[in-house]
């Protein structure tokens, strides 16, 4: 895949498009090869400015890479796309998930809210809060809907839900470790109150009420 361009968001985050274009359905993932691991690094994938795009936060040598290099290996799409259901629903993502959140507002018209650690260096499309208690506030205030899915850290993603649950169905895009991207190699395995279930073939979708209680 050849990088089309690179809009920097924060000092350690980036948005990546491309030249080319592959179908997905949200949140399917590709996995990014990289010269510093034996092992690909999954990647979101959404859209920005009309181009195929994923979100990179640089926290190592890997991401580091995946941001410099033109070219990029990857194979997918992977994962089970994530399918809204009925009603009224809104994504509440970090700066890194903006090309999966403009995609699943595309795609299905659902509002997206933004939290970030710091502010951003170019304007977004959708509202954003800054810091950690403004971000809890904007939880605390949404009121309407019949379903969220949170996609960002593990952290940002358990303190959303702990607010969002008793609001209304809640979905997550869980963080697990990936090697294959496929089922292979087990890595990825969450822990579910119905089972291991493994986030490369059965996420990285899940219902949050699955996992935690």
């Amino acid at each position: 895949m050849t990088k089309h361009e690179l809009i920097q968001l924060t000092e350690d985050t980036f948005i990546v498009s491309f030249n080319e274009w592959i179908e997905f359905e949200p949140t399917q993932f590709i996995m990014i090869e990289t010269e510093t691991s034996i092992v690909r690094k999954p990647f979101g994938l959404g859209r920005w400015n009309k181009r195929l795009a994923i979100g990179v936060q640089i926290i190592g040598p890997g991401t580091g890479y995946i941001v410099q290099q033109n070219v990029l290996n990857a194979h997918g799409p992977c994962g089970r796309g994530f399918v809204p259901p009925g009603g009224k629903g809104a994504m509440i993502a970090t700066p890194a998930c903006l090309p999966m959140a403009m995609d699943l507002k595309e795609r299905h018209g659902c509002d997206v809210f933004i939290g970030s650690a710091e502010e951003l260096s170019i304007e977004i499309p959708f509202p954003l809060v800054v810091g950690d208690e403004p971000f809890l506030n904007l939880l605390r205030s949404l009121r309407g809907y019949n379903w969220f899915l949170i996609v960002g850290s593990d952290q940002m993603e358990k303190v959303s839900y702990d607010v969002l649950k008793d609001k209304a169905e809640v979905f997550v895009s869980f963080n697990e470790y990936m090697a294959c991207g496929i089922g292979a190699c087990k890595g990825c395995a969450k822990e579910t109150r119905t089972g291991l279930k493994h986030l490369c073939i059965d996420g990285p979708v899940l219902r949050g009420e699955e996992v935690w209680s």
